[in-house]
């Protein structure tokens, strides 16, 4: 008995399990049929929102390549114009350092030319060193030994001064005719001329005039007079019987007329 139930509840059971499993495989069709539409859509969107992530990525890309260039670019210019700049202020530097040199030199060279100038006009500034006289017999322009004497001191002071200038004054009495008294003194101060030469005395630096007898030597009268008060006439015309002798020294180049002695 207890076989026979188990028997007809084992053959109920076969209809429910066919039912079961007819409705899962029905389920499961329904749920696929379902999802796949849902799966599809979601593949599309996930597709969709990919290419516009994409999109943006390559996007921000580009954006950041130009971004990027332009700031490159702009770093670039930059330093073109620092570059520039800095040259211009090495330029400039360059100029006020050449402009206060040539300044320097402008001023260096004005007060070279000052001082050249100052020592040029006292070079030309002649004066008296030395003077005296050689005097001649009666109608003769021979040299006396006296004569001789005194002018190898004056060629030795002629010849202490490089540029000393010597001038020679021939004078005659008033004996004879003007024109014999003129070529007289010529002769005279050729011959003391010629004695200064031989003594090295440059023949540039020497000066002659023959005065003849018509300009006495200045002062004749009265420096005779003041060695002997009771001259005559002849003592003064021996006295006149002369060459004076003057040398000039020029002053340093290199010093101004006022620093000059």
């Amino acid at each position: 008995m207890i076989k026979l139930k188990q028997s007809l509840i084992a053959l109920a059971a076969v209809p429910v399990t066919v039912v079961l499993l007819t409705s899962g495989c029905a389920t499961k069709n329904y749920v696929r049929s379902q999802v796949n539409p849902v799966n599809q859509n979601l593949g599309q969107f996930e597709k969709k929102t990919n290419d516009q992530i994409s999109y943006i990525n390559t996007k921000q890309q580009r954006d950041m390549s130009a971004v990027n260039e332009r700031f490159d670019t702009t770093d670039q210019k930059l330093s073109e114009v620092a570059n520039a700049v800095q040259q211009a202020q090495g330029t400039a530097s360059r100029a006020m350092e050449e402009t206060e040199s040539n300044s320097s030199r402008i001023a260096a060279t004005s007060s070279a030319v000052d001082t050249l100038g100052a020592g040029v006009a006292n070079s030309l500034n002649f004066k008296p060193l030395e003077n005296a006289d050689v005097f001649f017999g009666f109608d003769k322009a021979t040299l006396t030994p006296q004569a001789k004497m005194a002018l190898d001191q004056l060629a030795q002071k002629a010849l202490a001064q490089p540029r000393a200038i010597v001038e020679l004054h021939g004078f005659t009495d008033r004996t004879g005719s003007s024109l014999h008294n003129l070529e007289l003194s010529q002769r005279r101060v050729w011959a003391v001329q010629r004695y200064l030469v031989q003594q090295k005395v440059p023949i540039r630096n020497i000066h002659v005039i023959g005065m003849g007898m018509e300009a006495p030597p200045p002062g004749l009268e009265a420096e005779v007079l003041a060695m002997n008060p009771h001259a005559t006439r002849r003592e003064i015309d021996r006295a006149a019987r002369r060459v004076r002798i003057e040398v000039f020294g020029a002053g340093n180049i290199t010093a101004s007329p006022s620093s000059a002695e």
